[in-house]
C-alpha cells in the first residue's frame, strides 16, 4: 500500500511536470492578434527585452528564463486545482491564457501608467490575460496574487457573463489563499493567513451585501465588504462540498439575484434566505473584538 501511494504522487508529480514544461516560442504577429490593448502595450515598454515561452495552457512573457519557468510551475499548478475546487472538467479555450512578468516597480508602473489599471497588489487580470508584479527576490513567486489573478482567468473562461463585484472578488480571495497555503505548506513554508471574520457591528445583511454594484462609498465599510465577501464565498464552497458551486456562479452572471441563485443550488439545505444568512452569520461574526477595530494607541 505504502509502494502504491508513493507511486501516485510521484506520478501526479511527473504530469505537473509536463505540464509546466517550457517551450521557448518565437513570438510574431500572428500569435499577437488575440492580445488585448493593455498587452501590447505592456509589450512595447521601452527597456524590457520581453523573452517568450509556453506551457500547456499558458504563454508567458518574461526577461529571466528561471522566472518563467518558477512561474509555469505555479501557474499549471494553481490551474489544475481552482478548475478542480470548482469541478470543471473540461477546458474549453484553444487559445491559451498570457501571463505577463514584470521584474520591477518601474516598469510595472509604467505598465500601469499607460494601460489606466489600477491595482495596487501588484497583480491583474484582464480576460484570457495576466499582468504580474514579480520581482526576482520574491520567493513563493508571488504570494496569494497570482492563484488571485488566475481565479479571475478561470471564471473568465468558463462562466458566462459578469459576476457582482463581491462574487467575483470573494471566489478569486478565496481561491487565491486555500491554495497558496496548500501549495507552500508542503515546501515548509508555514504561512498563516487571517481568518476572514467581522465584528457583530460591523457586519453587513446579505441583502446589502449581494445587491452592491461596487464598493462601499464609505472607506470604513470597505474591508468589512471585502473580507465578509471572500467569507461568504467560503462558506458557500468549503461548507457545502456536494453542491454545485459552479452552477451557483453562472446564475449569479445570468443576472439572478443573490436569494434566487441560492434556491436554486443550496434550496434543499434552506428554506430561504432567512435560514441560511442565520447559519452564516454564526461562522462569518467574530466572537470576540478584532483587533484591527481596536483604537490606535501611541
Amino acid at each position: 500500500m505504502k509502494f502504491v501511494a508513493w507511486f501516485l504522487i510521484f506520478a501526479s508529480r511527473l504530469a505537473f511536470a509536463d505540464l509546466s514544461k517550457l517551450e521557448d516560442l518565437n513570438w510574431d504577429d500572428s500569435l499577437a492578434k488575440t492580445l488585448s490593448r493593455s498587452a501590447v502595450e505592456a509589450l512595447a515598454i521601452p527597456g524590457i527585452e520581453w523573452k517568450h515561452a509556453q506551457s500547456e495552457h499558458f504563454i508567458y512573457h518574461f526577461q529571466q528564463r528561471w522566472m518563467a519557468e518558477r512561474a509555469a510551475a505555479e501557474a499549471e499548478t494553481y490551474y489544475d486545482l481552482i478548475k478542480k475546487d470548482l469541478k470543471i472538467t473540461d477546458d474549453q479555450w484553444e487559445v491559451k491564457g498570457q501571463i505577463f512578468l514584470f521584474e520591477t516597480k518601474e516598469t510595472w508602473k509604467t505598465f500601469v501608467a499607460n494601460t489606466g489599471v489600477d491595482r495596487w497588489s501588484g497583480g491583474v487580470c484582464i480576460g484570457n490575460e495576466v499582468f504580474l508584479l514579480s520581482p526576482a527576490a520574491a520567493n513563493p513567486f508571488t504570494g496569494s496574487v497570482l492563484p488571485h489573478e488566475l481565479t479571475h482567468l478561470v471564471v473568465n473562461r468558463f462562466v458566462r457573463g459578469r459576476l457582482p463585484i463581491w462574487l467575483n472578488e470573494g471566489v478569486a480571495e478565496q481561491q487565491g489563499r486555500k491554495h497558496f497555503v496548500e501549495y507552500t505548506k508542503p515546501k515548509g513554508f508555514g504561512f498563516l493567513l487571517a481568518p476572514n471574520v467581522v465584528s457583530q457591528d460591523d457586519y453587513i445583511p446579505l441583502d446589502e451585501l449581494t445587491q452592491a454594484n461596487d464598493y462601499p462609498a464609505d472607506s470604513k465599510k470597505v474591508t468589512t465588504f471585502y473580507r465578509e465577501s471572500v467569507r461568504l464565498v467560503q462558506f458557500l464552497i468549503e461548507d457545502h462540498p456536494k453542491q454545485d458551486f459552479l452552477e451557483f456562479l453562472q446564475a449569479m452572471a445570468d443576472g439572478l439575484q443573490f436569494d434566487h441563485a441560492l434556491d436554486r443550488v443550496y434550496g434543499t439545505l434552506y428554506p430561504g434566505l432567512e435560514a441560511f444568512e442565520s447559519k452564516y452569520k454564526d461562522v462569518a461574526i467574530s466572537k470576540v473584538k478584532l483587533i484591527e477595530d481596536r483604537p490606535a494607541t501611541e
